[in-house]
């Protein structure tokens, strides 16, 4: 099963079918041209830009990171990857990405226990 991230990030073009395109996924199946952001592999670094059809791959798909935003295209996934960093520094005034979306996560997951 694959992680989403609860506030996940969507491309223009996404909108309005990320639930169907989600599933598509889940199942396995290809979604040609539909690009992933994702807390990156490298605990070094903070995101990574995938294109879903790695997800076909079944070690890859064993061991994807939380997926945090998806665009149909790689320049739309590269928009959602700029909105996320432009998000971050408004925020926090540093480029601590991987922390702070982690920590959104952390705290979204313990208000949703309340």
């Amino acid at each position: 099963m694959l992680r989403w991230y609860k506030n996940l990030y969507l491309g223009n073009t996404v909108r309005g079918q990320e639930k169907k395109l989600m599933r598509r996924l889940e199942k396995g199946k290809p979604a040609p041209g539909v690009w992933l952001v994702t807390i990156a592999s490298n605990e070094q670094n903070n995101l990574d830009l995938i294109p879903s059809e790695l997800l076909l791959q079944k070690a890859f798909r064993a061991h994807c990171p939380m997926i945090v935003g998806i665009g149909f295209t790689k320049a739309e996934a590269l928009a959602i990857l700029l909105r996320i960093v432009q998000e971050v520094y408004r925020e926090t005034e540093n480029m601590n990405i991987r922390a702070w979306l982690l920590e959104r996560e952390r705290a979204e997951d313990q208000s949703g226990k309340i």
